[in-house]
């Protein structure tokens, strides 16, 4: 009843304006170019274009109603995924009184600590647990805010902000005072750079696998993947377009049933042959999705508009300019991304690493030759360098 309300009452503000609108769309030279000059049939097709305009507004406001007071999705029965990881964890936040939740690979007692920040969508699960399960690394993967069970982010905050803060709180919550080293996959690749900045004492090496980009006029947009170029366009040009839309879709961007087709479009045939051919890799991506929406669309929606909606014009939040970054003299960071990757520009990564160089920092770029994998055989790759590198 509250839902067919809200829809009178959004049609009847928006009847208010439809006869003045209705009025002015009938001069405009949208109806000229549809051959019409007759004023009683250029009002009749104004009228119809504004009553179709107003539906498919209020249809938007009261979906968007129905999204806040939608419960979180039903998620596969467990919740826990001990094929992946050793351990799962909550903790309340000592500052937000917000749920952080984190979940650890590896060996629980290496000094070897990576913080892994996931892509979007993405999740604690980290498809590659299996693969370092007993080596020489501790990795902690956290649900960034509204993620699985990490709680949104506070009023006033974004979702970077509080990322930063939740992985320092869960360093001080497990006592650690070693320096770690920073992951950040794909979305995760802007995070880590802003982790790293808030506090690059407390970092021994940063890496970023495939990561998501400044997207300016320095990209070659024919990097990216048909889907992938679609949706960061809308995303960037029109931004409160393409969250009405993603709202209104929202059912079927939960459904990760379809992760292996969705590859081909948004990112490569590499990635849908080497899932299909690893088929518990693919059920961990699955898993990382399912996690992603466990609380619905929010936590996702706003870090793509974090991330893709505004970087164009704006710079990401904390991480700012780079180039004008201070006190990262000296630190190192990798940037790894495949060449056969179509989901985040390769020229990108390029131009992140000329700018993280003019700030000082020691900056280097790994380019795996080859055009098998892909966006997700970055992890991979990037996984085993760690390996090898860091944890001798």
């Amino acid at each position: 009843m509250r839902h067919t309300c809200s829809h009178t009452v959004a049609t009847t503000h928006l009847n208010c304006i439809n006869k003045p609108f209705v009025y002015i769309l009938a001069q405009s030279d949208i109806i000229d170019t549809m051959g019409i000059s007759t004023p009683i049939l250029r009002t009749i097709v104004a009228g119809i274009l504004a009553a179709g305009a107003a539906t498919y507004v209020a249809s938007i406001a009261v979906t968007h109603r129905k999204h806040k007071k939608t419960p979180p999705r039903s998620n596969p029965p467990t919740v826990s995924y001990p094929d992946y990881a050793l351990s799962e964890h909550t903790f309340l936040s000592p500052s937000t009184c917000r749920t952080i939740s984190w979940a650890e690979y590896g060996s629980p007692v290496s000094k070897n600590i990576v913080i892994y920040q996931h892509g979007l969508p993405g999740s604690r699960i980290l498809p590659v647990g299996p693969n370092i399960k007993g080596k020489d690394i501790r990795v902690l993967a956290m649900d960034r805010p509204g993620i699985g069970f990490t709680s949104l982010p506070i009023s006033g905050k974004t979702i970077m902000e509080t990322a930063i803060s939740d992985v320092y709180e869960l360093l001080d919550h497990l006592e650690i005072s070693e320096k770690v080293i920073l992951c950040g996959f794909s979305a995760g690749g802007p995070h880590v750079l802003g982790i790293m900045f808030t506090h690059p004492e407390k970092i021994r090496a940063t890496y970023c696998l495939g990561p998501a980009t400044y997207l300016d006029d320095k990209i070659n947009w024919d990097d990216l993947a048909p889907g992938s170029k679609s949706t960061n366009w809308w995303t960037q040009n029109f931004p409160r377009y393409t969250t009405f839309d993603m709202i209104l879709r929202a059912d079927k961007i939960v459904d990760c049933s379809n992760i292996i087709d969705n590859m081909k479009n948004f990112s490569s045939e590499g990635d849908a042959i080497f899932l299909s051919e690893n088929p518990v890799e693919a059920k961990g991506w699955q898993n990382v999705n399912y996690e992603a929406y466990r609380q619905g669309i929010t936590g996702y929606l706003q870090s793509c508009m974090e991330i893709f909606g505004r970087v164009s014009t704006n710079p990401w939040p904390v991480v700012g300019d780079i180039v004008h970054q201070k006190g990262i003299e000296g630190q190192k960071v990798v940037i790894i991304h495949r060449e056969s990757d179509h989901l985040t520009p390769i020229s990108g990564s390029r131009d992140l690493v000329r700018r993280l160089k003019a700030a000082g920092a020691d900056a280097e770029f790994i380019f795996p030759e080859g055009p098998e994998g892909g966006h997700f055989q970055a992890l991979n790759y990037g996984m085993d360098y760690i390996l090898a590198h860091e944890c001798k």
